[in-house]
């Protein structure tokens, strides 16, 4: 089994390496702007609001733009071909444990009562095994580093915000957080 999450939209061309924390699918606001942006360039190249000498440059940054947005719509086709939503399903509810018995409760926050050096090291040092090779595949495909078999808190929810809109789910990680 091997997820996708990261289209060719989201992969640094000169680098080879994925160029953002989330893909891009993962903010439709950002999917919206580069929308808009293109009705922008195509506006001002049919009206002949580009200074001249400078319509092939502007022609060239519109079909990038243009590639990128194909990619990223049509990334969804790709992962429902690639992603085993009852295997990802499966790893988000083991995450969702995880995480939830790692964060302080709201009653503690409120109060003044968790300790920053703790919640740093939690987030910060592997501390949540990967049980299977389900949760590997998963880390793998969120650009999740694996140390000794663990992940950080911060990669592990990470994770489970990817898997969880993937899935149509709300994924915000307060809603983990006990009371």
């Amino acid at each position: 089994m091997a997820y996708q999450f990261f289209s060719e939209a989201d992969i640094d061309k000169n680098t080879g390496k994925i160029k953002s924390e989330f893909p891009m699918w993962y903010n439709p606001r950002l999917i919206q702007e580069i929308e808009d942006e293109v009705l922008t360039k195509e506006g001002a190249l049919a009206s002949g609001q580009v200074p001249r000498g400078q319509e092939a440059d502007y022609r060239d940054n519109l079909n990038r733009l243009k590639d990128q947005l194909e990619k990223v719509k049509n990334m969804s086709l790709v992962d429902d071909a690639k992603n085993d939503k009852q295997l990802l399903g499966k790893a988000i509810k083991d995450l969702a444990k995880e995480i939830s018995s790692r964060l302080p409760s709201d009653t503690m926050c409120k109060k003044n009562l968790v300790d920053p050096n703790m919640e740093y090291r939690q987030m910060t040092q592997p501390c949540i095994d990967v049980k299977d090779d389900n949760m590997a595949e998963l880390a793998k495909a969120c650009n999740v580093p694996i140390t000794d078999g663990k992940i950080t808190r911060e990669g592990a929810c990470k994770m489970w915000k990817i898997g969880t809109k993937f899935m149509g789910e709300y994924a915000n990680i307060e809603m983990l957080r006990k009371g």
